[in-house]
């Protein structure tokens, strides 16, 4: 299992890549929750610390794509570091605002401002992967293993970063010795400085490599218009990825109800318990996805990971307590990263070549998106009759839905595509 991986860290620039990777996106597991903590403890209000985060999000959602189109027109080593630089001033200041007290509504535009400014560092690595594992590179063997890397070490960010957020929240009380504020204060600032620190120093350590200097311009004219989106087959694949982010946004909300239902003053921490054996299933089925050989087309893959998120969906409504939904979250989980890596070699088979970050960013915009769509449907279904069992139907069914899409006749592979996918084909908080 590991020879694949041994091959892909020798590849030059790949370790930078890989490393570099984690820490530049690392704040991305703790800033959402660090905000809402943070908002919480200084207004007292959890719309307000909602409307903040909800500013952030959607804010990039809206402008990634602008971001991987500059990336592609002047290259992504000379745009990624003026991002990092940018957001994480964005995330102080705004950071400066909600400690002196600032009206809510300067707060919510701060907060767009750094979503806008969000560097687009993982559409950038797959566009990196993408070019490195090209065909007539003589690495097109290994360009699976690399998308599942790149899947999974995304996944290890959304488990770490919540134990970062812990870490600090240890360390809070002799902050607030140190700096007068509350411990609810000074814990959530702390990460939100880690993490800003983290974003722009890592953007600037990848822009140094030699794999982000490879994504230089192609010479062509500039991407004007829809770009990427023009396509063939690229509004379906968005459509998929739109079915699986809003199944991704809503779950979280029904496991919390849940574990509110079934174990009272512990639902909390059961919740945190429960997402993270999601990702761990995920991260590990990622590994071992990217380690073997795949010869089915991969809109057939596709389809039948779809599928089985579906279909584990439906089996989480079944269970009868905590511990029951935990195993099958573990299983389940592991088809999460398989799929994104999939859903990566899709994009970098349909994506022009002077388009490819952008195209990437697209994946970021609908996910965001549609992710907010699905959590806010299911804190609607969730607070109803229906509970959390109408929370777990609701994720199926979007799931279902992409399944669909992904196994539509033409719809992600030409109709005539008698072409198998290469023997070795190739995900993206």
């Amino acid at each position: 299992m590991t020879a694949r991986y041994v091959e892909l860290w020798r590849v030059p620039g790949a370790p930078l890549l890989l490393t570099g990777g984690v820490v530049a996106r690392l704040g991305q597991g703790v800033t959402v929750l660090a905000w809402i903590l943070l908002v919480r403890e200084t207004t007292g209000s959890f719309v307000d610390a909602s409307l903040v985060a909800a500013a952030t999000s959607l804010a990039t959602a809206a402008a990634a794509p602008v971001g991987g189109r500059l990336a592609d027109r002047f290259g992504a080593a000379r745009v990624l570091p003026w991002y990092g630089a940018a957001y994480a001033a964005a995330q102080l200041s705004l950071l400066a605002a909600t400690l002196t007290g600032q009206p809510l509504a300067l707060l919510c535009a701060l907060a767009a401002l750094s979503g806008a400014l969000f560097p687009a560092t993982s559409p950038a690595l797959r566009a990196a992967w993408t070019v490195l594992t090209a065909d007539g590179t003589g690495r097109e063997r290994i360009r699976t293993a690399a998308m599942a890397a790149e899947s999974t070490l995304f996944e290890l960010v959304f488990i770490v970063g919540p134990l970062l957020l812990s870490a600090a929240m240890l360390v809070a009380g002799p902050l607030a010795e140190l700096t007068g504020a509350r411990p609810g204060v000074a814990g959530p600032a702390a990460a939100i400085v880690l993490a800003a620190a983290c974003a722009a120093g890592g953007t600037a350590m990848l822009a140094r490599g030699q794999a982000m200097r490879r994504l230089e311009p192609q010479g062509l004219a500039p991407t004007r218009g829809l770009g990427p989106l023009r396509a063939p087959r690229m509004p379906a694949l968005l459509l998929c990825a739109a079915g699986v982010a809003f199944s991704f946004g809503a779950s979280p909300v029904a496991v919390a109800a849940f574990a509110t239902t079934h174990d009272g003053d512990q639902a909390q921490a059961v919740t945190g318990v429960l997402i993270a054996v999601w990702s761990l299933g995920s991260a590990a089925a990622g590994l071992w996805y990217g380690a073997r050989n795949w010869d089915t087309a991969l809109p057939r893959q596709l389809t039948v990971l779809l599928a089985g998120l579906a279909v584990g969906y439906a089996a989480w409504a079944a269970m009868p307590n905590s511990i029951a939904l935990g195993a099958v979250l573990l299983v389940t989980g592991a088809v999460i990263a398989p799929a994104m890596t999939v859903q990566a070699g899709l994009m970098a088979r349909i994506a022009p070549a002077s388009m490819l970050t952008e195209a990437y960013t697209w994946l970021t915009t609908v996910n965001l998106t549609m992710a907010a769509a699905g959590s806010a449907v299911a804190g609607v279904i969730v607070d109803g009759p229906a509970g959390a069992i109408g929370g777990f139907v609701l994720c199926a069914v979007a799931a279902a839905l992409a399944t669909v899409i992904a196994a539509w006749p033409g719809v992600l592979a030409p109709r005539s595509a008698a072409t198998p996918a290469p023997p070795h084909p190739a995900r993206v908080p």
